[in-house]
Parts: structure tokens; sequence; C-alpha cells
């Protein structure tokens, strides 16, 4: 780069810069990597794409991270002060911060209903709430027991919460429970089959029952407590809507003080009396759970509380406790950049926690440092390095489901309208749903894409996911923290996700050619549903024809709204074509008449002619 600007001296780098000369040496040197302060100082003052060189820094930061930090996790193990992307759990309680105000919201509400409902966008923290601050807080009691799930099976995990850190008064985080508290608890994900990991929960909340310390005061003492974490699962994993049914039907009798009875016939159980319920489920599939069993949402009508982002202060906790309890500081630019970049996020708390884990084991002395979250690649790096392992590891078909989720939602943030897969087969990308294989794996260009607004939000709605497979690949998605659902809405876990996956960036690029008229298919799909299908707004004509050209060709995405309306719209041109034929057809039978009319009247007047 420098001798394409015709290779200045460093005297002038440095001036044009306003960097030393000896920084900018040292950076071309090859022997360490340079700041990116310097490494972008370099790029301007040589006239280069400043933005091409951060991708590049970021990338091989990342790539010198996962090494440094290989080599470390062995002396790290049991030290770290953060999890990473995994949910905290009950023996995390010491380092669980920033969820104080909701967990005694919870506790609170859990003392005044007996089925807690637990709702909120994936990301938002649901299950570090629940396992290390709710299960913590009633702990104090030997461990309930834990029994793994088998595979296909829901697994169950009792607490231990105060084998180790629950017996006192002196636990430091949100989770930290009064001296001698403590309830059985039991905690259980549904898995495929859920009722079979909620006989083994019940199970051993009946064996633990009468052994629990009575004494303790607080809303809950004395009553077992049952969590259903994941609550999702039953409508993504357990396929059996008759199992689904009888789970829920048991999650309302078990807090009703029914526990067990006709709906657990054939599994052994030794229930509990009563039991307190707390169902955590992803706000997008809370709707449709609480639809489905009208005695769920009943019993849970006054039971729900929400999980949304929290608050700067909250995070700043979440982020400084932790450290200073392992002896360790923050330095102040890092944890304004990382509060400011996460408050604009959806569901950016686990990427937060996998942040902080790599920049601790960056860390410099004790300290935590700006320099060290920009060594592991920051955020972008850490995406871009989960989607890459993610669609590498997708069956073919499901890889071209994902890459026309990411299309659609990364062509969000391109002018805010989303579009499909780019010019034609050379895409590789089907119409979300139709099932069909790429060709391959698509090579990622090194091109930035232009126009995304890295600030915007751009959510796009379920619905328009709604093809065969396409659920499925969504769900692992979410699992991967790539994409948040909240509700009725998917969007992309971090605006940075289309410069920072090369593979995505080179998609987007490539689809350059057909973005605006996949906007103004979108924008008209959309504007006729808004306008409740008005069939005045569908396409006709040409316009329609070379539309649906397109969407066989796989030129174009049609998913949801959009489908609907091409269909509404081919609907509405073939009754055109057939009213117009019966209009021809009463036209010609007119004229026909008249012609007959005329006949008949010139023939009576030359019959009087010749009369004459």
């Amino acid at each position: 780069m420098r001798e394409r600007a015709g290779s200045p001296p460093y005297r002038q780098l440095a001036l044009r810069a306003h960097c030393s000369a000896a920084s900018l040496s040292v950076a071309a040197g090859g022997r360490r990597l340079p700041s990116l302060s310097v490494t972008l100082a370099y790029v301007q003052a040589c006239g280069g794409d400043v933005r091409e060189w951060r991708h590049r820094w970021q990338l091989l930061a990342a790539d010198l991270a996962a090494e440094a930090a290989a080599r470390r996790r062995m002396q790290d193990a049991g030290r770290a002060p953060y999890p990473g992307a995994a949910a905290f759990e009950a023996v995390d309680a010491e380092r669980f911060f920033g969820r104080e105000a909701l967990l005694d919201r919870l506790v609170a509400l859990l003392g005044e209903r007996r089925l807690v409902i637990l709702s909120g966008p994936s990301g938002a923290g649901k299950s570090s709430l629940v396992r290390a601050g709710l299960l913590a807080r009633l702990g104090g009691v030997p461990a309930v027991g834990a029994v793994a799930g088998r595979p296909g099976v829901g697994g169950i995990t009792g607490t231990a919460a105060g084998t180790a850190t629950g017996r006192s008064g002196d636990r430091g985080g949100s989770g930290r429970a009064p001296a001698g508290a403590g309830v059985p608890v039991a905690l259980l994900t549904p898995g495929e089959r859920p009722m079979e990991a909620y006989a083994l929960a019940l199970a051993r909340l009946g064996q633990r029952a009468g052994e629990a310390t009575r004494g303790a005061s607080g809303p809950t003492a004395g009553d077992p407590v049952l969590v259903v974490d994941q609550g999702e699962q039953l409508r993504t994993r357990c396929r059996d809507a008759a199992e689904r049914a009888r789970f829920l039907d048991a999650l309302v009798a078990t807090a009703a003080g029914a526990a067990g009875g006709p709906a657990l016939a054939g599994l052994p159980v030794a229930a509990p009396p009563r039991c307190r319920v707390v169902l955590v489920v992803r706000s997008d599939q809370s709707g449709p759970l609480l639809a489905e069993h009208p005695g769920l949402a009943d019993a849970g009508r006054h039971g729900v509380l929400s999980v949304g982002r929290p608050a700067p202060d909250e995070l700043r906790r979440a982020i400084t406790e932790p450290a200073l309890r392992a002896g360790c500081t923050v330095e102040g630019a890092l944890l304004a950049e990382l509060i400011s970049t996460v408050a604009q996020q959806p569901g950016a708390l686990p990427l937060l926690s996998a942040a902080l884990l790599e920049t601790w084991r960056r860390r410099s002395g004790n300290a935590l440092t700006l320099a060290g979250f920009q060594a592991t690649g920051g955020f972008e790096g850490a995406l871009a390095r989960t989607a890459e392992t993610l669609y590498n590891g997708l069956e073919a078909a499901d890889r071209a489901r994902a890459q026309a989720v990411f299309l659609r939602l990364g062509g969000e943030l391109l002018g805010g309208e989303p579009f499909g897969a780019g010019e034609g087969a050379a895409a590789g990308v089907p119409a979300l749903g139709d099932g069909l294989a790429a060709d391959g794996d698509p090579v990622a260009g090194g091109e930035l894409v232009p126009g995304v607004d890295e600030g915007a939000r751009k959510p796009v709605r379920r619905a328009e996911f709604d093809g065969p497979g396409v659920a499925e690949v969504m769900e692992r998605l979410v699992r991967a923290r790539l994409v948040v659902v909240d509700r009725d809405t998917v969007e992309l876990s971090h605006h940075a996700l289309p410069q920072a996956w090369p593979r995505l960036r080179g998609w987007l690029a490539e689809g350059r050619g057909t973005l605006g008229e996949q906007r103004r298919l979108t924008a008209a799909a959309r504007g006729w549903a808004a306008a409740d299908r008005d069939p005045e707004l569908l396409y006709r004509g040409v316009r329609l024809e070379q539309l649906m050209r397109q969407v066989a060709a796989g030129e174009l995405a049609a998913a949801g709204v959009e489908r609907a309306f091409l269909a509404a719209s081919a609907r509405a041109a073939a009754a055109d074509r057939r009213r117009a034929q019966r209009q021809n057809l009463a036209v010609a039978g007119v004229a026909a008449a008249g012609g007959a009319l005329l006949a008949l009247a010139g023939g009576s007047r030359i019959r009087r002619a010749w009369r004459w």
C-alpha cells in the first residue's frame, strides 16, 4: 500500500497520520500486530480504504486471539469472571450482577402467584436470571440432585446453590441468598419428550420435599419450586401435540396443588403436595403457546414478567463487578465502548459475556483494556467466526435456507428494505421455503457492502420466514446468537454482521443488481397487506408476468406476504382475463345479433322493392 502511494518516507507519513514515524515503521515490520489506531492512521496516510483495512485487522486479530486464548484456557480454568456465551448457572451466582431489581420482582411475583411465566426475546438473559439468580436466591439446602437428560429427552438439573456458596449470606452476586433460606428446587428443559423430564423433576422434588428446611422466612419458604427453562422447546422440539398438551396440563395442575394425577399415568412419580412453577419461554413462542393452551393462559394471566434489555447502569455492574471480584479492573474506554454498543443491539448479552471472557484472557496485568478487546476482533470477529462455523456445519438444503434468511435480514440494512438472492442461479439462493439446495459454497467477495446503516435496526416479521424447513434453520441461528427473535419479529443480533462476515458480504454485493426490484416488490406486498389486501393494489399485466418469471428463476425471493401478494395478483389477473373473455363474447354476440337484424332489415326492403 505504501508503494502504491509512491513510497513516501516515514517522516512524511507521520505528518499525515499525526503519529510517530517509529510507530508507523514498527507497524509495517510484521513482527507483531500493531494497534488498530496505528493501523488505520497508516492506511489513511497512504490513501488506503480504511473500512477494508479495519476489517482485515479485525480478522487477523481474531485469529491471533484464538491462538492465544487456546494457550491460556487451561491456566484460566475455574478463575474466569465471565462464563462466555453460555448462560450463567447457579454456581455462577457470585459473578452474576446487574439484574438485582428484576430478580427482586421475580421473587416477589413468585410469592404472590403459584405460576409465573417469564418471557423475553432471545439473548435477553432469561436463563441466567433463573439459574444464577432465582435458583441461587432460593438455595441454601443440599442439592436437589442432577439427572442428565438422555438424547431426545429434556434435561433436569437440581440446583447445587447451597452446597458451596449458599449456606451463608455472603453471596456476592444478584443470586445471594439470606442465611438459612432454602427450598427444594429443580430445573428442567422440555426437549423432545417433555413428560419424561417432568416426571423425573417431580420425583426428585418429591424425594427432597420432606428433607428441606421449613423454618426459612420469605414468600416461597416451604414450597418446592419447579423451573421449566427454554419453554419454547415445547414448540420447536416436541413434535407430539398431545404430549405437549399433557405437559402443560400437568404444569397447571402442579401449580394448583394437584401434581401428578392422570397427566402422569404410567410414569412413577413421588410428587410433592404443592409446588410453585416458573415457565421461561422466548417471547416469539409465548403467544402461540398460550393460545394453544387456554388453561395455561388463564392460570398465568396475572403472573407474566417480561425480561427486556438491561439499563446502562445494570450493564455497568454486569461488566465491572465480576472483574472486581476477580481482582481485575475494567478500563473506562472499554466500559464506554461495551455499554454503547450493547445498548443498541438486541439480545446482545451472550455476545457481551463472550467478548468479556476473551478480553479477560488478553488482559494487561489485571486490567481489561480496549486494546485487548479490539485484539480479540471485537463483537464483529466473534460473530463472523460463529456464523462461518455454523454455516459450514449445515446440510446443502439448509445452507440455502440459511443464506436466504441472512440475505433477507442483511438486506434490511441496505436502504431499509430486504432483497433477494442476487443474479439468478449464480447466487444459489432459492426463494424462502422452496427447498432447493445451493450449488456449492459461494465464495465471499472482497468488496464491502455499500449503504449499510450501522446504527439501524430493521426487524422483519416472523411470518416472512414460513417455508418448509426454514423454522428449523432459524432455531439454529437463534441458538448460535446470530439472529434475535422477539414476539413476531426477527433481526440480526448485530448490525455489523453484514460487514464482518465475508461470506454474507459477498452475497449482499452479488444481490445489488436486483435490490431495487426486490424492494419494490416487498414494499408493494406490505402496502397491500396493510390496506386489508385491497385488490386495487395488486399487480397485473406485463409487470406481474415479469416478476413471476424472476421469482421462478430464483432472481427474486418471495416469502410470506410477498408470496401471498403474487398469488393474489395472479388470481386477480386470471379473473380479469376471464372477465375480459366474457365481455368479448358478449360484444361479439351483440355484434352478431346486430348484423343479423341488419341483414333481415335489408332483405325486407329488397322484397318490398320487388313488389313495386
